[in-house]
């Protein structure tokens, strides 16, 4: 029985030290999978006839990463993180496009890369068409080079962390850049003065509350500006956009808009989409009839006559807000002065009574019974 026992005893600590070493082996493996060790990837079977797609890929700039085995030295299209669905890991697999990235995917033409966690996008001379929407992109470096040109052509950087258009001044190639859904709250002149080519340009979802309408390109075709932060009047007036077809400014707070002047500085408009503005219903019925008689299609912009008694009500609400505040601001003010000058006079009256009781002790009395009288 002892010996039984013995050999139970040992088999369950070799088990256990085999179990151990397993675990500790594919934790190993794991771990040197996504952090260290080197990944070979080919194309999913009957992409490459459109893109080169691979799901899993991962790069980190300054560590070990994937890389591409492609069916012959030349790619011009790859699509990394792609389909979803056979995502192994959640985590960031693909922190920043820089030239190790992309001389690792053999220099392709085309990349997509949507729905990771880009940071940092530095832009190679040759890539023409770069779709990386849905990262965490602060960063794009394009520094101008000498004697060289950047060939991209189309640039998709929706919903990402840009704050600024200045770092795409020298993509003077770009014909349609989509930038909906940043942090940008300003427009440098000069970062728009160089993109002669471009003819599609997307602002939605920033916060602009300008724009510098004479250093927009004239080569532009369509422009949207929706859901940003213009208000009162917006002017085109220094504008020169001949090729300019559709323009967006949904839902903003305009409430004035020169139609005469924008079409004459974009005389070939034909739409404009004005919804979700704060034009009144005069305002609105002339922009409308304007635009009809031009024969350029416009959305419903103008308010309904609910709409309408909805706002008389609201501007009535605020009126009436705002000179109640002012009555109580002045009622306040009068109150404190009347406080502070009633604080001013007992002191004044108590050191007056001071120096009288130094002359007059037996007053003193007299005084106290008062000052009781008019506290109670």
């Amino acid at each position: 029985m002892v010996t039984k026992f013995r050999l139970s005893q040992a088999f369950t600590v070799k088990g256990t030290i085999v179990v151990g070493l397993l675990s500790f082996l594919l934790i190993g493996i794991t771990s040197g999978n996504y952090t260290k060790t080197a990944w070979e990837h080919r194309c999913d079977p009957g992409s490459e006839a459109f893109a080169c797609t691979v799901p899993n890929f991962l790069y980190k700039p300054g560590e070990n990463h994937s890389t591409l085995i492609a069916p012959d030295t030349t790619v011009h299209k790859v699509r990394l993180a792609y389909p979803h669905d056979k995502l192994v890991v959640s985590r960031d697999t693909i922190t920043a496009y820089d030239a190790v990235l992309h001389t690792t995917l053999h220099r392709p033409k085309a990349v997509q890369i949507a729905y990771s966690s880009i940071k940092r996008f530095d832009v190679p001379l040759d890539l023409e068409y770069a779709d990386f929407r849905d990262n965490s992109i602060q960063t794009v470096n394009a520094p101008e080079v000498n004697e060289s040109v950047y060939a991209l052509r189309f640039l998709d950087l929706r919903n990402n962390e840009l704050e600024s258009m200045e770092s795409l001044k020298a993509l003077v190639n770009l014909e349609t850049l989509l930038l909906a859904g940043n942090r940008i709250s300003g427009l440098d002149g000069a970062a728009l003065t160089n993109l002669n080519k471009l003819t599609g340009l997307d602002l939605s979802n920033n916060m602009l509350d300008a724009i510098p309408s004479a250093s927009l390109p004239a080569s532009l075709e369509w422009l949207v500006l929706r859901r940003n932060t213009f208000s009162g009047h917006i002017d085109f007036a220094d504008a020169n956009l001949p090729a300019l077809k559709v323009l967006d400014l949904q839902h903003n707070i305009i409430g004035e808009l020169n139609v005469v002047t924008l079409l004459m500085v974009a005389p070939e408009l034909r739409a404009l989409l004005l919804e979700g503005n704060w034009f009144d219903a005069g305002t609105a019925a002339h922009i409308a009839t304007m635009l009809t008689n031009r024969q350029v299609a416009h959305d419903k912009f103008a308010p309904s006559e609910s709409e309408s008694d909805y706002e008389d009500d609201y501007h009535r609400t605020h009126e009436m807000l705002r000179v109640q505040d002012y009555v109580i601001s002045v009622v306040l003010l009068v109150v404190n002065v009347c406080v502070i000058a009633w604080g001013v006079f007992r002191v004044y009256r108590a050191r007056h009574s001071s120096s009288t009781e130094d002359v007059c002790p037996g007053c003193s009395c007299a005084w106290a019974e008062v000052y009781i009288s008019s506290i109670v």
